[in-house]
């Protein structure tokens, strides 16, 4: 058994598909008919101990404080009411850069977090 699709990044989830050219009808890769930019999502967030937040106050938000998304030019991050970087996104949330540059915003809530024995930061996300 082989693989299918068009070898291109059109085959893959969060790309936008286009037309096929041809006599045949249908999509080329990627759409599944769901807007993922319109999804709640949670995300463990990664490097929180390297991140401007720990850094500047020594701590973590607590459990119920309010997050934001954000995409500094490199990395999807979830930042506080403030903007100061929280920790940075799992990169198969990179979707949401896209959704980012179609004026999608999204607010979130600490769901998680520990000081000890990592810094850890859980938050749960919507589209706003």
């Amino acid at each position: 058994m082989g693989s299918s699709g068009s070898g291109s990044f059109s085959d893959y989830p969060g790309t936008k598909a286009k037309e096929v050219e041809g006599d045949g009808t249908g999509m080329a890769g990627g759409a599944s008919g769901v807007d993922r930019c319109k999804q709640a999502f949670h995300a463990l967030l990664q490097d929180v101990g390297n991140s401007d937040y720990h850094a500047r106050f020594n701590t973590v938000p607590a459990v119920g404080a309010e997050l934001g998304i954000i995409f500094d030019g490199r990395r999807v991050f979830a930042v506080d009411v403030n903007g100061v970087k929280v920790g940075a996104l799992p990169t198969s949330l990179n979707y949401l850069v896209a959704c980012l540059a179609s004026n999608v915003n999204y607010i979130g809530v600490v769901s998680s977090s520990a000081l000890a024995p990592v810094p850890t930061v859980e938050g749960d996300f919507g589209p706003r």
